[in-house]
């Protein structure tokens, strides 16, 4: 995200000193190890643990007390996560030219689609346990509904729809389990931004 890829601790802004914030450390680490991949990336080079979008998209950080802003952090993972979405472009189609890509793209549309082509509540399985928090059928089926009528239109979908996606917990037969609908969400965001790039 930024030459994009590069922040540094002072371009975050703190949390006053007794909120919660990201790591500090963390956040840091994780910014500088990205701008080094940035670099072997646009320069054309590749490794075998380099860095991907959807690491950089499941990223998470520790809490700490007078940490960095995460709005500020998630805003500039989005960016991030954007510009390596390209670089992933790029070099499949290096590898195997762009009929790949866009094969790649349709599979992943096919299966998407018909996750939002189910009925109503009976998108996403259950969390296991009768007890076990998920997420409200109600508030996932509600946004299933508006990314299968974007998609099927031509407007341009941004990922900031999911990203930005809050769900009211819920236990029982008016839940979703968690780790289905954010699983299948987050494949949701990386076609959206293979589409765009």
């Amino acid at each position: 995200m930024k030459h994009r890829g590069a922040r540094t601790m002072s371009e975050f802004n703190t949390v006053g000193e007794k909120q919660l914030g990201y790591s500090c450390a963390e956040v840091d680490d994780f910014f500088a190890a990205l701008a080094d991949d940035f670099e072997l990336l646009r320069s054309g080079g590749s490794r075998q643990d380099v860095a991907t979008s959807t690491l950089i998209r499941q990223r998470s950080f520790s809490g700490q007390a007078g940490g960095y802003v995460p709005q500020e952090v998630d805003a500039a993972l989005d960016r991030v996560e954007d510009r390596f979405v390209v670089f992933e472009k790029e070099r499949v189609i290096a590898r195997e030219e762009i009929s790949a890509w866009n094969a790649r793209l349709e599979s992943d549309a096919e299966l998407i689609m018909g996750r939002l082509n189910r009925p109503e509540r009976q998108r996403f399985r259950r969390p296991s346990e009768k007890l076990t928090r998920g997420y409200f059928v109600g508030d996932v089926d509600a946004l299933c509904e508006s990314l299968k009528a974007h998609f099927l239109s031509d407007e341009e979908l941004s990922p900031a729809m999911i990203r930005e996606a809050v769900f009211s917990s819920a236990t029982g037969e008016i839940s979703y389990e968690e780790t289905q609908v954010d699983a299948f969400l987050d494949r949701c965001v990386s076609l959206i931004l293979a589409i765009k790039a």
